[in-house]
């Protein structure tokens, strides 16, 4: 005689636990992707001092019936850090597998590094076309000042890395150890040049190669970027500290000083033993004026 076995309860039934989080990592390892991770409201603790972002989930991504479905096929959900997303946790009371159902319109309230940068009339622009607008004036930029703006560089890498939850002092310090190793140039033309990118990388395109991997990470956008993008560049250096570079990633992170952070930095990420304390203090001291 067959028995029926019933359905595991949390996965069946009205048990499901709705949520709104924030993603703060959309580049997570191999194996995972197409997953964020999100810092869920009502359970997570919104300081990192409580719940570290190692501790928090990835979360899989709904996507629409219009996609293959399959390994391969079809796009992957285009989510960035910082996205307002809903869905629900496949396991009912225990909360432990979320599932982004999708991403809500917010409003973001500018930090105080972004007040010193206001735009005026920001308002009137259709949020389409100011994205748009974004685009073309980062490149334009990046295109035009190759070497760029020391001081608009320096404050652009701080902004970035503090969205991305670190603190300020950790943020300073990977600001000041980036621009000690390249001074913000992009790239060299000089085939003969040994180093190339604000992180130094290697400038040789073997397979396997840091610079290959920035390759490599640019053409996984949709559409391709292009990796000599300032902003590409930066979300290289984060997506390198949350994977390969974990383990230097969390020596930064326990630092608690500007000099200990610059020297994880540049120790066990760049692999230097330049002293960046200088830079990163400027950089500090930029954001607190």
């Amino acid at each position: 005689m067959n028995v029926l076995r019933p359905i595991q309860k949390e996965f069946y039934g009205d048990d499901h636990r709705w949520f709104f989080g924030t993603v703060i990592n959309a580049n997570p390892p191999a194996g995972l992707e197409g997953r964020v991770k999100v810092r869920i409201n009502g359970v997570h603790s919104p300081s990192t001092g409580d719940i570290p972002e190692r501790d928090l989930p990835w979360a899989q991504v709904l996507i629409p019936t219009t996609e293959g479905g399959s390994s391969g096929i079809g796009r992957i959900p285009q989510l960035t850090t910082g996205a307002f997303v809903f869905g629900v946790f496949l396991d009912g009371v225990s909360s432990q597998i979320p599932l982004v159902l999708g991403s809500l319109p917010r409003v973001e309230y500018p930090s105080n590094i972004q007040k010193q940068r206001r735009v005026s009339d920001a308002n009137a622009v259709d949020f389409k076309e100011q994205r748009l607008q974004n685009i073309i004036v980062e490149r334009l930029r990046d295109d035009a000042e190759q070497a760029g703006s020391l001081g608009v560089r320096r404050q652009q890498s701080l902004k970035f890395f503090i969205d991305n939850d670190y603190s300020l002092i950790h943020a300073a310090a990977i600001t000041g150890a980036l621009e000690g190793a390249s001074a913000f140039f992009l790239y060299t033309s000089n085939p003969d040049d040994l180093r190339t990118g604000i992180g130094a990388w290697e400038n040789i395109s073997r397979t396997g190669s840091r610079f290959s991997e920035l390759i490599r990470f640019a053409s996984r956008n949709s559409p391709a970027a292009d990796w000599k993008l300032f902003s590409v560049q930066l979300q290289f250096v984060l997506y390198e500290l949350r994977n390969r570079f974990n383990n230097a990633n969390k020596k930064l992170l326990n630092t608690t000083n500007l000099k200990d952070a610059s020297d994880a930095v540049n120790r066990y990420y760049l692999d230097r033993f330049d002293n960046t304390e200088g830079l990163a203090q400027i950089a500090y001291d930029g954001a607190l004026v």
